[in-house]
């Protein structure tokens, strides 16, 4: 007979099968982020975890239940509300506190260098051999000599059609490398000769590129604000929760297990 630790909160008795079932998914994501850590410890680890996650979950649960307005709503809810109303003094950051944490993370903010391009193909599969889509893409070439808008014969003759073959912006890696070998050597405007990928037969056209860097501020502003308002907002429920933790009966208690 194995003896299993029962988790008491305030005479609440946590499910030691949600205990099992914390613990297993924190230790995947510990396995996973650090995949050389001893097994055993990773365990013992996730199992702290999982005790600390459900504490808190109780604590909050049983804070919003006692409220004499929260305790009617559904459960769901009553945890949401009570979590806004923990939160509600929380202030959105300032440019003084968001400029400082943009300097200091500024690898958070580079940019690769990127291309914008559009391309007609007549891919080679199982439908289409190696001469007719040669035979396809020697036509589109034709159309766009004679003058006639890249988009429109995109639209029309590309195995790809809509939206004038338009790729949008993509960095370095997004497509197969015979591909970005052709465009980011092209020049913004200029259209490339037909070319062979693992897909099939290429016509590109470069419509814009940008050079690597770091985005400025102000690109990123909303994105940095988003993430400061989250982590005061994470830091007043932390006060509230160990305040609780403070005045609340936690124990563990061994209990009957399995054979």
């Amino acid at each position: 007979m194995v003896s299993v630790a029962h988790l008491i909160v305030n005479g609440e008795t946590i499910d030691p099968g949600r205990i099992r079932e914390e613990a297993s998914a924190i230790s995947q994501l510990l396995a996973d982020q650090m995949p050389g850590e001893d097994p055993l410890a990773r365990q013992i680890r996730a199992r702290e975890w999982a005790e600390e996650n459900l504490i808190e979950d109780a604590l909050i649960n049983q804070t919003a239940s006692s409220d004499p307005v929260l305790g009617r709503l559904e459960a769901p809810l009553r945890r949401e509300r009570l979590i806004e109303k923990i939160t509600a003094d929380v202030t959105s950051p300032r440019r003084t506190e968001m400029l400082p944490f943009y300097r200091a993370n500024l690898q958070f903010f580079r940019i690769p260098e990127m291309v914008h391009a559009a391309h007609i193909v007549r891919n080679i599969d199982e439908q289409n051999d190696e001469s007719s889509a040669r035979h396809a893409i020697k036509q589109a070439a034709a159309e766009l000599a004679r003058g006639r808008p890249f988009s429109e014969v995109a639209d029309e003759l590309s195995d790809c059609a809509g939206n004038g073959g338009d790729l949008g912006f993509f960095p370095r890696g997004q497509m197969v490398d015979a591909f970005d070998e052709v465009v980011f050597r092209l020049p913004p405007g200029r259209v490339s000769a037909i070319f062979r990928t693992e897909f099939g037969f290429h016509i590109a056209k470069v419509l814009e590129k940008r050079a690597a860097g770091i985005q400025p501020f102000e690109l990123v502003r909303d994105e940095i604000e988003r993430r400061l308002l989250a982590e005061k907002r994470q830091a007043a429920l932390n006060r509230f929760v160990d305040d609780l933790r403070g005045k609340a009966d936690i124990r563990r208690v061994q209990g009957a297990g399995v054979r």
